[in-house]
């Protein structure tokens, strides 16, 4: 990705980078907090969206906000993306993972904001997360921790059933950048505790919700109890931050 791409805006008072590529139709995607991959989103879809990929704060790029970081906090800091740096078009928006959960939560408090959405991996319940992934989460957030456990990843990967040793070893790599180890233990303690049930069964949207097939830590029988009329399922073969041109058929998917 070429760094003039790469923008900064301040949105809650908050110095946030994001990438902005292609022409079209508006494109918002909210990355998971384990993996930078949104951006080949925007790269298979330039060629009919105008993408946009912020950074959430307190990790890589963005600063860290004063406040406790939480899914509240963030599903706000979505909309005021959304209206200070695209406008208040609506827009087409996907998320993975986290990012998912307080985008769920932006389009339940904002009818109109988002006209359609694509959901890689929504975690639906905090509590559904398996036990390796909320420590991971910690553990990510601790300096020198993500190095340490990237080396012990062969000897550890065995213990935890669907994840393999690449997807391991890649997670640990992309998380060794977090500039705010206190930013991302509040974002996971506000995540466990946090059910989107009730939010994204209020929405009046299409909604495309795509669980992985390989590495997925969303439960199948969640993913299926969300069936209505406006919404559709699929599966990927890679993990959920490892999303290409796939996504472009779930636009359409979702229209």
């Amino acid at each position: 990705m070429n760094l003039r791409d790469r923008l900064t805006a301040f949105v809650k008072g908050i110095r946030t980078r994001y990438l902005r590529r292609g022409r079209g139709a508006p494109f918002l995607v909210i990355p998971g907090l384990l993996g930078r991959r949104a951006d080949s989103v925007v790269e298979a879809t330039e060629s009919t969206h105008e993408g946009y990929v912020p950074d959430p704060p307190g990790f890589w790029e963005s600063e860290a906000p004063k406040e406790t970081l939480n899914v509240s906090w963030l599903g706000d800091w979505s909309g005021e993306f959304h209206g200070e740096v695209i406008g208040r078009r609506p827009v087409t928006a996907l998320a993975f993972s986290a990012g998912a959960t307080f985008l769920i939560r932006y389009a339940a408090t904002h009818p109109g904001a988002i006209e359609r959405l694509v959901l890689f991996e929504p975690v639906i319940k905090g509590r559904e997360l398996p036990g390796w992934l909320r420590g991971f989460i910690v553990a990510s957030a601790i300096p020198g921790a993500p190095r340490l456990l990237v080396n012990w990843a062969p000897q550890l990967v065995p213990l935890l059933p669907g994840v393999s040793r690449v997807g391991w070893k890649k997670r640990f790599r992309l998380v060794e950048g977090i500039s705010s180890p206190q930013s991302a233990c509040d974002l996971a303690r506000s995540l466990w505790r946090w059910d989107a049930t009730d939010e994204l069964r209020s929405l009046d949207i299409p909604v495309l919700m795509v669980r992985g097939t390989q590495e997925s830590i969303v439960p199948h029988d969640t993913i299926v109890s969300f069936r209505r009329p406006k919404s559709s399922h699929a599966g990927s073969s890679g993990a959920s931050d490892r999303a290409g041109p796939e996504a472009s058929t779930g636009l359409k998917r979702c229209s």
